[in-house]
């Protein structure tokens, strides 16, 4: 028999029902959502940390390329500071710069073998090399000043001194020389070979009048092979071969008969070059700078382009340096060092000798190094046009543009096989001409007389007269 709930009953049953409501809500439904909620927050902080880090991030972009400008700038200095490679030509070139400026009589050069040496944590290739010598004190010292001083770094490791009965010095200079081959990856060799890449003269003459060779010239049918003891005079008597062979060798070096022969047309060691804008809005200046790639100095170019007009260029002017180019080389190249990335584009202008007409040529579009680096690009090869002067290097933009820029070693390549041609020069003799002011002039110094004299077969300054042509060797 059913009994019908009373009042209390059902107000009761009402809040039972309510109370299994809210349980239930609470327990599948509100703390669920709250430790959603929750997890909700932790992830919200996370991400505005995230946030607040690539904000960070961002601010300090600038300082970011900044930072990645100077190191590379650093590591470009470091790089040309110490040798790629342990190179034995490249070392004795870089002596023989020393040693030229220098009276001091150097009796031999010894090379070690290379070796390895533990600096720090990094295994560092190193190579020892003697020098004998025989000098004044005054003149050491120049030498050791010349060294501490040279743009690739070389240690002097011990130095012997001794009286000779004539009052001079005499002993042996040790130098340690290292390389950073095998620290720095994918590092570029930039080694200048003497009589070949550098224009240089073997610094170790055998005796007055001797006509050293070019390196091409001096190879028979067999390779040559220098130990990495033999000393400069075995390097002379193992090198006296003709140029048959199609490639011979150096330690760490291998030439082939059709390598271009590079010829120096200007390492700015010397004034007469100068800044020239296209228009008034454009300013600059040019000056000698301590870091080079060859010699002493190379030339520092400062420009400020606004380009406001049709041709905007900066112009490094070389027509005092009057460099005249007789046959189409190759190429015409110099080493340019940047400091950054730049949108102009850099070139030269070639003149021909009786006219107007210029001829340029774009050596690079952009410069997107930071460094050395050699650029170099193709002349017109119609040997109808020439002579043709070498009269400008030029740096050209269609934006405002402003930097520095470092360049050395004009330098122009012939293809070996015209390397014969160049063995000779001609000069015109001027009023007051003496054969020691002619060799002086052609040669530097006085001591070349009995050359000039064998070649022209004259005999005295007598033999001369104003406008004799003589043929001079290179």
């Amino acid at each position: 028999m059913n009994r019908t709930l009373t009042k209390n009953e059902q107000i009761l049953l009402t809040i039972l029902i309510i109370v299994i409501i809210f349980i239930v809500t609470f327990r599948f439904v509100l703390t669920p959502q709250a430790s959603k909620l929750e997890e909700l927050k932790e992830q919200r902080l996370a991400y505005e940390e995230e946030i607040a880090q690539i904000n960070t991030l961002l601010k300090s972009e600038r300082n970011i390329d900044k930072e990645w400008m100077e190191l590379h700038n650093e590591e470009a200095i470091i790089h040309n500071k110490y040798f790629p490679a342990i190179d034995q030509p490249e070392i004795i070139n870089l002596l023989n710069d020393i040693l030229n400026d220098t009276e001091i009589d150097i009796l031999d050069i010894h090379f070690d073998r290379p070796s390895e040496e533990q600096i720090g944590e990094s295994i560092v290739k190193t190579i020892n090399v003697n020098i004998p010598y025989k000098c004044k004190f005054e003149n050491l010292i120049s030498v050791i000043d010349g060294i501490n001083s040279s743009p690739k770094k070389m240690l002097i490791s011990n130095l012997i001194m001794d009286k000779d009965t004539d009052g001079k010095l005499v002993g042996n200079i040790l130098l340690k020389v290292y390389a950073l081959e095998g620290i720095i990856e994918d590092i570029k060799e930039t080694s200048s070979m003497i009589g070949v890449e550098g224009g240089k003269l073997n610094p170790f003459e055998i005796y007055d009048g001797y006509v050293q060779k070019n390196l091409n010239e001096n190879i028979t049918k067999e390779s040559v092979d220098i130990d990495n003891n033999s000393s400069i005079e075995d390097m002379d008597k193992n090198s006296k071969i003709t140029s048959n062979s199609p490639n011979f060798s150096i330690p760490g070096k291998t030439f082939s008969n059709e390598e271009p022969v590079k010829e120096i047309l200007e390492d700015f060691e010397e004034k007469d070059v100068y800044f020239i804008p296209s228009h008034k809005y454009i300013k600059g200046h040019v000056s000698k700078s301590n870091n080079s790639k060859s010699n002493k100095h190379s030339l520092r170019l400062e420009y400020n382009i606004l380009a406001l007009e049709d041709e905007n260029r900066a112009y490094i002017d070389l027509t005092d340096k009057s460099i005249i180019l007789k046959y189409p080389p190759t190429s015409i190249g110099i080493w340019v060092y940047s400091y950054s990335y730049s949108p102009s584009t850099l070139g030269y202008i070639l003149k021909e000798q009786y006219g107007e007409k210029l001829i340029e040529t774009e050596l690079s579009k952009g410069i997107d190094w930071v460094g050395w680096k050699y650029i170099e690009a193709s002349p017109p090869q119609d040997i109808s046009l020439y002579p043709l002067q070498l009269e400008k290097i030029y740096i050209e933009t269609n934006k405002d543009d402003y930097g520095v820029l470092l360049i050395d070693e004009l330098g122009a390549k012939y293809p070996n096989s015209m390397n014969d041609m160049k063995k000779f020069t001609f000069y015109i003799v001027e009023p007051g001409d003496t054969l020691r002011k002619i060799s002086t002039k052609n040669y530097g110094n006085p001591n070349k007389v009995d050359l000039i004299m064998k070649h022209n077969e004259i005999k005295s300054d007598n033999d001369l007269w104003i406008g004799k042509i003589l043929v001079i060797p290179k």
